[in-house]
């Protein structure tokens, strides 16, 4: 099963993309509750309400840089774990290119179907990150 692999540009630069990737607050506004990026082996947990919870591990933090976590959603059986990774490269014209990256979904069983139903999610979720990044960069 291929990686999901998508990416988008920003005019904002890498160190508010950061932010709006990492605190709490900013994520809720374009993604869902989260809780604070932590160390690597810190818990960290997703909150999309009604009983659909993303629990994970940190994986690796570059500030600015690049964001890696474990998904699984809490309540599958059998559970379903795969890595999550955002990766920030500055643009010359000062904005920025975020890609996100969701692989191992082979290892971890999941099928086609839910592949796809992931890689339409998070297109929607970083239009939603593009949007919110734009409207804070022309504030």
């Amino acid at each position: 099963m291929t990686p999901i692999r998508l990416t988008v540009r920003t005019s904002a630069p890498p160190e508010v993309v950061w932010l709006w990737l990492t605190d709490p607050a900013h994520v809720e506004q374009w993604f869902t509750a989260a809780s604070p990026v932590g160390q690597v082996g810190e818990p960290y947990v997703l909150d999309f309400g009604d009983g659909s919870v993303v629990r994970g591990a940190i994986v690796e933090v570059v500030p600015a840089r690049r964001f890696a976590h474990r998904w699984a959603w809490l309540d599958a059986e059998p559970r379903q774990e795969t890595l999550v990774t955002w990766s920030l490269r500055a643009l010359e014209d000062g904005g920025s290119e975020i890609e996100l990256l969701h692989e191992g979904g082979d290892e971890a069983g999941a099928d086609a179907t839910i592949r796809d139903d992931h890689e339409a999610y998070w297109s929607g979720y970083l239009d939603d990150l593009r949007d919110v990044l734009e409207d804070a960069t022309d504030a």
